[in-house]
């Protein structure tokens, strides 16, 4: 291991070294020096964002919290006044969040980031954003996979000539680790974003899959998951917006293509941005978020460009319609708080609406394989063509519960209560013991994925039992009132049938251990006596046993049933320990 270390440290050193042996000044850029072939590697990186702060006054480098590499991230803010990220939060500008490198070996906004200041503080056009917006970035997300270092493993990729690593210092994809927060990176931060409250986040990647002829594509926070006027707005005025910025930059761009097995015919369908993404994430809490998707057989320069050209393109826009933003953003969290009676949890494609799109492709074919001799499927990039797609990016809600007055949580389940208030959730705790009529949720059925997703396995298809019942709570336990702007993000973690929820992403699975049993040979006479004092239950149980042949057939499953229904049952097994008071 500390040969391991060493050589890691030399290489960084080595590469530190050969960033200053350029003699670069703050202005000058690892990128521009090495003509767009190569990445700012992160001590480089860092270090030309030190220099870049000490040098202009309205630059502020920070850190803030901690990652699973042992590092804390680092944030840069730019703005008008030179303030950090702690003092903008109630400041009247755009605030826009840009965060890169989560897959650091899609590094395009690591240097467009830094191209993208430079100009503001530069030049005069850009210089005036600074009147109504506000820059906070992240260079570096995923600290441990940009320690990584590398130059194979995105095999699709084009450029640049080193990259970082997709997993992080625990092998996790953070883009995965969001809503569930295994990571310190996501509660770092998830607390960030308390702090900042941004009205817009850009997240920067390289895509992989289909072959087409644009740079640039684009994946928002799904429009109808923003409650109107603001999802409407992002549909129908600030994309529209971006795309024709974009196209008069001569970098027109496209939704994004989730498209990688085979050929791209007559469909484009919205990416699906559930909330272990950020921008499914960040819809919870009414944010708009924008993932820029450079395409990955583009050269490294061309699409480290094409992503300046998006930052510009948005934050002109957030500088002309600065008002409209603002009060938009405002209206969100209020409506959140406070308009909603039912609440979704989930949402799903909407088959029946489409927009005709002209989408920039290339002609493709088959030919045989020069491996496996079958015919393979490849793009021809010399035929360039326009072709008519239907682009599906409406989605309804099709999972709504009603909103209760408060959830109570079970104080023993701390990883739970963690997250909630590293997402702002206000919650305060009993001061005394107290018995509560409550709604509580039994699970009656829930399936599991056959192989580990992201340190977990995850349950889908969850279905539950409601019960109103009398319950005693204990001096500690976690009441959460469900009357502020988080109330999308507590009812989809929450609501066990929830995707997303904490219930499925195994937060809870202690409960569906029985912790407690019988001996067959001591319950017999106790089962007897049961069915003796119990004529409504003795009457449910023949019922079972004449229309349950296999039942019927298995005494071990007899006295199960019977125990069961029995004081001697634990009341805990498989009821999720968070109740709604209605």
């Amino acid at each position: 291991m500390s040969r391991l270390l060493g050589y890691h440290f030399a290489y960084c050193s080595l590469t530190l070294l050969l960033f200053l042996s350029l003699k670069l000044t703050a202005q000058d850029t690892y990128f521009n020096q090495t003509n767009g072939l190569r990445s700012a590697p992160y001590e480089v990186g860092i270090h030309w964002w030190t220099a870049l702060a000490k040098s202009n006054k309205q630059v502020n480098i920070d850190t803030f919290g901690m990652t699973d590499a042992g590092l804390p991230l680092h944030v840069i803010t730019l703005s008008k006044q030179g303030v950090g990220f702690r003092d903008i939060q109630k400041d009247q500008s755009v605030k826009i969040l840009i965060n890169n490198a989560i897959h650091p070996g899609e590094p395009d906004g690591v240097d467009a980031s830094m191209l993208f200041f430079e100009d503001i503080l530069k030049k005069q056009h850009f210089s005036k954003l600074l009147d109504s917006c506000i820059f906070v970035c992240i260079p570096y997300y995923n600290i441990g996979g940009a320690h990584n270092i590398n130059s194979s493993s995105r095999a699709n990729q084009l450029g640049p000539e080193e990259y970082g690593f997709r997993g992080n210092a625990q092998n996790l994809d953070l883009n995965r680790d969001f809503i569930k927060c295994d990571s310190r990176n996501a509660i770092t931060f998830a607390k960030l974003i308390q702090l900042i409250n941004p009205e817009i986040y850009i997240e920067t990647h390289v895509s992989n899959g289909a072959d087409y002829q644009y740079t640039m594509t684009y994946l928002p926070t799904q429009p109808d998951k923003l409650l109107p006027p603001l999802g409407p707005y992002l549909q129908n005025s600030m994309i529209p917006a971006l795309e024709k910025a974009m196209l008069d930059l001569q970098n027109e761009m496209c939704p994004y293509v989730n498209i990688h097995n085979g050929p791209l015919e007559d469909r484009i369908v919205a990416f699906y941005d559930s909330p272990r993404y950020s921008t499914g994430m960040l819809a919870l809490h009414g944010i708009i978020g924008i993932i820029t998707e450079t395409h990955m057989l583009k050269p490294f320069k061309q699409r480290v460009l094409a992503t300046h050209d998006f930052f510009n393109s948005l934050s002109f826009f957030a500088y002309e319609n600065k008002a409209m933003i603002k009060t938009l953003y405002q209206l969100q969290q209020s409506k959140l708080a406070n308009a909603l009676d039912v609440v979704p949890i989930n949402w799903r494609l909407d088959s029946t609406r489409f927009q005709n799109l002209n989408f920039k492709a290339y002609e493709y074919a088959y030919k045989p394989s020069l491996v496996t001799g079958a015919p393979r499927f490849y793009y021809d990039t010399t035929k360039p063509l326009t072709k008519v797609v239907k682009y599906y990016k409406h989605m309804n809600a099709d999972m709504l519960i009603k909103k209760p007055s408060h959830y109570i949580l079970q104080q023993g389940y701390w990883q739970v209560a963690e997250r909630l208030l590293a997402n702002g959730v206000k919650m305060f705790q009993c001061e005394n013991d107290t018995t509560l009529i409550v709604t509580s949720y039994q699970i009656k059925h829930f399936e599991t994925v056959a192989s580990p997703y992201e340190k977990h396995y995850l349950h889908f298809n969850t279905r539950v039992d409601e019960q109103v019942l009398e319950w005693k709570f204990r001096k500690g336990d976690y009441i959460i009132p469900m009357n502020t702007e988080k109330n999308y993000f507590i009812a989809t973690v929450l609501e066990p049938t929830s995707p997303d929820s904490y219930f499925n992403w195994n937060f809870f699975d202690a409960i569906l251990q029985q912790k407690e049993w019988f001996s067959a040979y001591v319950f017999e006479e106790k089962a007897f006596q049961l069915l003796q004092e119990n004529h409504a239950l003795k009457k449910e149980f023949e019922n079972k046993l004449k229309r349950d042949t296999s039942f019927a057939k298995q005494p071990q499953d007899q006295l199960l049933w019977l125990y069961r229904q029995s004081k001697h049952y634990e009341k805990e097994h498989l009821r999720l320990p968070v109740f709604r008071i209605n």
